[in-house]
């Protein structure tokens, strides 16, 4: 089960009117989720916990950009030069970060 819907990744990719990508977009929803959570050093559990059942809304947002992101550039090259948008993915990840293993 993905914390975010395919649909809503769909509408942010703009693909909401045809299904010829879902198996690949069902694909980077599960692996945007399991970076976000190495990123936290948090299991699904841990999040799905802190967010009341659901992954807190900052978490989901943060799959949306990584999963968007990967879905508008499949290679690992570039011919553009591109940039973070400063602090973005940090300013929602942070904050669910753990720092300490148990």
């Amino acid at each position: 089960m993905a914390t975010v819907n395919l649909e809503l990744l769909k509408k942010h990719v703009h693909a909401d009117d045809f299904t010829d990508d879902d198996a690949y977009l069902q694909h980077l929803l599960g692996a945007a989720e399991q970076y976000v959570c190495t990123a936290t050093n948090r299991t699904k559990d841990e999040l799905l916990e802190a967010g009341g059942g659901d992954f807190p809304a900052m978490l989901q947002q943060a799959v949306l950009l990584i999963a968007g992101h990967w879905y508008n550039q499949r290679e690992a090259v570039s011919g553009v030069q591109m940039a973070e948008v400063p602090y973005t993915m940090q300013a929602l990840i942070k904050p669910y970060r753990k720092l300490v293993s148990d």
